[in-house]
């Protein structure tokens, strides 16, 4: 990896950033799925600068007990301090961390980037709120004017379910999506907002993430074994459905849905289709309000024929350098290279590198990558 990286180096040569640090990771026995996932984390500045954040506060009240935010945590402050620039980092621990949490993940069969993906923000944010209620608890224990009205604040934290603290990865990654449904016989809109940490889109042959997000937040009519149960008529009723996303995220992470359970064959398939993702998007067609624009940063990619087997890799966008990490390998790429990770325009295609998580940044909110 010397030459790897000095290689790197040597690219970048006076344009390499300040202080960044590009880091391939070891690969413990098809761990690709963790290692393409954590660098999109990593060169996510706003959650990296989060976490080592609560990394350093947390270190200073004392030791924290070990969980998978302060193993990650423990990797990203290990890679953003290293004297060199480049190199090769062993994320041992997290990885023994995460095999040790959720059994999924514990064989050496080939693991879905995208379920790790969610397993570990949904973890993250377990971990922080259970601190946070814990300070909360502890505060309202250690004060005696607060523990006579503990009764009724009780019942009030289950009723708060609706409302959960707001994490700095909820902050980061979570939007709200709006579902409305029109009963077509009195017009009354019923509307359940509901939260999320990533968009997963089915996708279609030769289309694009704009038209993708169309078809997600395009109508549906509910009849015959699907009405609606209109609360207003009493009873059930045609309708209209539609999902549109209300509050946008900071950082929108889309799923591609590129694994098909086909029936025929009773297993899943995966969709080769060409799917085309901008640099920058626009998100139109499903704000209430005003137009929310994005610009890409990081590609998670599944290399392979099929769900069960292949690869992934990352692309990174890094102080305006595109680059390209595959495991311990790091090497810098063009940018126009991005767009051979579209898809096939083809069923069958020698081509089997396809994106498959999409990281977006909203513009305008002071990002430096």
């Amino acid at each position: 990896m010397g030459a790897t990286g000095s290689k790197l180096e040597k690219a970048l040569g006076d344009q390499f950033p300040e202080g960044e640090r590009y880091f391939g990771l070891e690969n413990f026995g098809n761990t690709c799925y963790c290692n393409s996932v954590l660098q999109a984390l990593y060169f996510c500045v706003p959650f990296r600068e989060q976490l080592l954040d609560y990394y350093s506060n947390s270190k200073s009240i004392g030791d924290a007990e070990e969980n998978l935010l302060t193993c990650l945590a423990d990797l990203f402050t290990q890679i953003s301090s290293q004297k060199k620039k480049t190199g090769v980092i062993a994320p041992k621990r997290f990885v023994q961390r995460l095999k040790k949490q959720n059994e999924i993940f514990r064989s050496y069969m080939h693991q879905d980037a995208h379920e790790f993906l969610n397993f570990l923000l949904n973890e993250l944010v377990d971990i922080l709120e259970k601190e946070a209620h814990a300070i909360k608890s502890d505060a309202e224990s250690s004060s005696p004017s607060e523990k006579i009205s503990n009764g009724p604040k009780t019942g009030q934290a289950n009723g708060a379910q609706k409302e959960p603290l707001v994490t700095w990865v909820h902050k980061n990654f979570q939007g709200l999506l709006t579902n409305e449904t029109r009963c077509l016989r009195c017009e009354t809109v019923t509307a359940r907002d509901e939260t999320f940490l990533d968009l997963s889109l089915d996708i279609e042959q030769n289309s694009s993430i704009t038209s993708c997000l169309k078809n997600f937040s395009s109508t549906e009519t509910l009849n015959a074994e699907d009405k609606f149960f209109c609360d207003k008529c009493c009873s059930l009723q045609e309708a209209q459905k539609r999902m549109k996303i209300k509050k946008p995220p900071h950082i929108l992470v889309i799923h591609l849905k590129r694994f098909k359970y086909i029936e025929q064959l009773g297993r899943y398939k995966k969709l080769l289709y060409r799917v085309v993702f901008p640099l920058e998007l626009k998100l139109s067609n499903t704000m209430e309000d005003a137009d929310s624009e994005y610009s890409l940063f990081a590609v998670v990619v599944h290399v392979g024929s099929g769900p069960n087997h292949g690869h992934y890799v990352s692309l990174v966008k890094s102080h305006n350098h595109w680059l390209f990490f595959d495991d311990e390998n790091v090497e810098m790429i063009d940018e126009s290279v991005v767009q051979t990770f579209f898809g096939s325009a083809q069923e069958y295609s020698s081509n089997t590198d396809h994106g498959y998580i999409l990281f977006y940044e909203s513009i305008g909110t002071g990002n430096k990558s």
